[in-house]
């Protein structure tokens, strides 16, 4: 059944209010026979704000569909079909506050020249139709990169990314502007790809600015002001939109992912990501070559040859061991070496699937402090889930860092000491275990 208005029997079976964002929620059941069966989730905004993103544009991203409703007081709402284990109360919750990061991801990139659709607006307040604009459309300077004259003028930076502006003229004579971005953590994951496609960046394969490495790109044309004066609007918000970058690009991703993470567990996206578990070993795989041990590497284990958990305070050892280890040649996951491969992600299923899933060996640096985190129990139960599927293997290797011990593990396993070992000798053990 796809008209969720149009059925021979309704129910409701739910109702709720977004207190920040204003918004009635309303979960009916619709039924045109015996098994045609449909949920329809109804939503009715009730507030808006004189600028900006509004909830109608943020519910159109997600694909909610505007119409006329007899499930809302107002006769108009925006619905989308959604899924039978559809949790009602926890989707509130996690709507208002990915609208909130939505929000952020708008200010934070419209200071860098990116401008989100507002397909909707105000129409929907007012009773008109949709009133939204669509977002900044980049003029086409060719490739980018192949012109007649260009001018390096300004370099950025933040932990992310490296950022260039350029000034071309191509060889028909357009005149712009040109602002390059260039990963620091190569190659780019998948869902930074999405994100840059989102915002309309064009890809370049090999960047002379960036030593031949592939880079994105953004442009913008030139123009002349009427008393042709160079130091027109056109030039100075150019120079401005660049200037932000350093500080405001890579936040206005990071909430741009973290919105989109918040709707995913929901079945809606904002980003035309593939299912999570398709793209987390997507990603890994392009940072990872074959390992030593690849011909011996079950499928089923995944990526990497050891996964590293650890709590704060063991994080320098834990780092010094994972330098080891892929120096040898292996491939592990220590996550000072993902970070853009993590942003945004819903780690709580990212972690599960790695500690339980995707590598040979898992090692744990048990201390107190290990025992006591949150982050580290779900990592730590997540290794013992795999361990209890392969009745017993040693697929935990334990570390003891304090004279704390590790729960849930049998009194007969074997663990190595940091205090009589040290880090040098451990990596060693571990090294030979590897080569196995």
């Amino acid at each position: 059944m796809q008209d969720l208005h149009q059925a021979l029997k309704f129910e409701q079976v739910g109702k709720g209010r977004a207190q920040k964002s204003g918004v009635e929620f309303v979960v009916v059941r619709g039924q045109s026979s015996k098994d045609d069966i449909a949920l329809g989730l109804h939503a009715a905004p009730n507030q808006y704000t004189t600028s900006g993103i509004q909830t109608p544009d943020f519910m159109s991203q997600l694909g909610f569909v505007r119409s006329s409703c007899q499930f809302v007081d107002r006769r108009e709402c925006f619905s989308r079909a959604i899924h039978k284990e559809f949790d009602l109360a926890s989707f509130i919750g996690s709507f208002d506050e990915g609208f909130e990061e939505f929000k952020q991801a708008e200010r934070h990139l419209e200071a860098c020249g990116f401008f989100f659709d507002q397909m909707e607006g105000w129409g929907y307040f007012f009773g008109k139709h949709s009133s939204g604009r669509g977002k900044r459309s980049f003029y086409e300077l060719g490739d980018g990169h192949t012109v007649a004259e260009s001018k390096d003028l300004k370099t950025s930076e933040d932990a992310a990314f490296w950022y260039r502006f350029v000034w071309v003229v191509t060889g028909r004579g357009e005149k712009g502007w040109i602002t390059h971005y260039c990963p620091k953590n190569p190659p780019m994951s998948v869902e930074l790809e999405m994100v840059f496609a989102f915002l309309g960046l064009k890809s370049f394969a090999s960047c002379p600015l960036f030593d031949f490495e592939p880079c994105s790109w953004s442009g913008l044309v030139y123009q002349q002001s009427r008393d042709d004066s160079f130091f027109d609007r056109n030039t100075e918000i150019a120079h401005q939109w660049f200037a932000n970058h350093g500080k405001s690009f890579s936040p206005g991703v990071e909430h741009l992912l973290r919105a989109h993470a918040l709707m995913e567990p929901f079945g809606m996206k904002i980003l035309p990501f593939p299912d999570a578990s398709v793209r987390l070993k997507e990603e890994f795989g392009r940072h990872i070559g074959p390992s030593k041990t690849a011909s011996k590497q079950p499928t089923t284990t995944g990526h990497f040859d050891v996964a590293i958990s650890f709590a704060g305070t063991e994080r320098k050892l834990a780092e010094e061991l994972a330098s080891r280890v892929r120096d040898a040649g292996f491939s592990v996951f220590y996550d000072g070496y993902y970070p853009e491969d993590l942003w945004g992600k819903s780690l709580v299923e990212t972690f599960h699937e790695i500690y339980s899933k995707g590598a040979r060996y898992c090692v744990i640096f048990v201390s107190q402090e290990y025992n006591n985190r949150a982050w580290t129990i779900h990592e730590r139960r997540s290794a013992q889930e795999r361990m209890l599927k392969e009745r017993g293997s040693e697929y935990i290797l334990p570390i003891k860092a304090d004279d704390a011990e590790l729960p849930g593990m049998p009194s007969t396993a074997g663990y190595v000491s940091l205090k009589e070992l040290g880090i040098e000798k451990i990596s060693e053990i571990l090294l030979k275990k590897l080569s196995k």
